[in-house]
């Protein structure tokens, strides 16, 4: 089976995109997530500067493995959205 060249793009762009829109949530939902704990702010970012790097390679990986390209797009918009809305109620939003 070849995919199109559509296809490709369209994977190369969500992968690249999109993965770094979904690692950037995260980000965000981790550094709200360790700092409410009472971790120290340098090693709340350390620590999510940390996850968010293996995140985002494995996010990629899937991008490219997954057969259908709906559940990426679902799962990356997913975590956008939780991210602003975390940050909406916790005070940090706009």
């Amino acid at each position: 089976m070849s995919a199109s060249p559509f296809q490709v793009a369209a994977r190369t762009v969500l992968a690249i995109g999109g993965g770094y829109l979904a690692s950037s949530s995260a980000m965000v939902i981790f550094c709200l997530l360790l700092g409410s704990a009472g971790v120290a702010r340098a090693d709340v970012v350390t620590l999510s500067i940390l996850l968010v790097f293996v995140l985002y390679v494995c996010l990629v990986l899937w991008v490219f493995s997954a057969r259908v390209l709906w559940l990426p797009v679902m799962v990356f918009s997913l975590l956008a959205a939780s991210s602003y809305v975390l940050m909406s109620f916790s005070g940090h939003g706009g």
